[in-house]
Order: C-alpha cells, then sequence, then structure tokens
C-alpha cells in the first residue's frame, strides 16, 4: 500500500460587511486530537470581508491521518458567522488530488 500526503490549508473568512472578527486561538490537532501547534497567540482582529490562512506544508506529516484544526473567534452583535474551510491537496506524477472540508461549530464547555 502506498501511502499520499497531503498539504493543507486552513481558510478563515470573515463575511461581516461592519465588524471585525477576532481570532481568539487557532490549534492544529493530531488524529489523536493533540495539539502539534498553535498558530495564534493573542487575538487577531480580521477586518471586514478580510481573509486569514494557514498552510500545512505536504511533507509536514504530524498530525498524521485525521488531523484538524480548531478556531475560537468572536465576533461583535449578531453577524453572520465566519466561513471556515479546509483545502487538502496532493499530486503524485501526473495526479492530482483535493477535497474540501467545511467547518462547524462546536460545543465547548
Amino acid at each position: 500500500m502506498k501511502y499520499l500526503n497531503f498539504s493543507g490549508a486552513l481558510s478563515i473568512h470573515n463575511t461581516s460587511a461592519s465588524d471585525p472578527l477576532v481570532i481568539e486561538k487557532i490549534d492544529y490537532r493530531d488524529g489523536a486530537g493533540h495539539i502539534v501547534e498553535s498558530y495564534v497567540t493573542k487575538p487577531l482582529a480580521l477586518q471586514p470581508f478580510a481573509s486569514l490562512q494557514v498552510l500545512i506544508a505536504q511533507d509536514d506529516v504530524r498530525g498524521g491521518t485525521g488531523a484538524s484544526f480548531t478556531v475560537d473567534w468572536a465576533i461583535a452583535g449578531n453577524e453572520e458567522e465566519p466561513v471556515i474551510e479546509a483545502l487538502m491537496t496532493a499530486t503524485a506524477g501526473t495526479q492530482g488530488f483535493s477535497f474540501l472540508s467545511q467547518g462547524r461549530r462546536l460545543a465547548r464547555r
């Protein structure tokens, strides 16, 4: 069996036309749920309609199978939620593979 490593791109889009989106934390987790790397050390404001990307190189295998991101964010008022997606891509010879995963809200306790 041959394995193919994928590169990853987390993309966060502020959908508000008037309010900044505050990114409080972005954690990259391995398949067991352990934090591999934290990408935000202090809150970061994304202006209206701005976006932010986090890239994982194809040869970075620290996340393993089932790697994921968790994003803690806040926005003033009752604006729409941000669009958060992860795109994974890989190539092998002349073949290209990709898939998109849409983020979803998780309950925090």
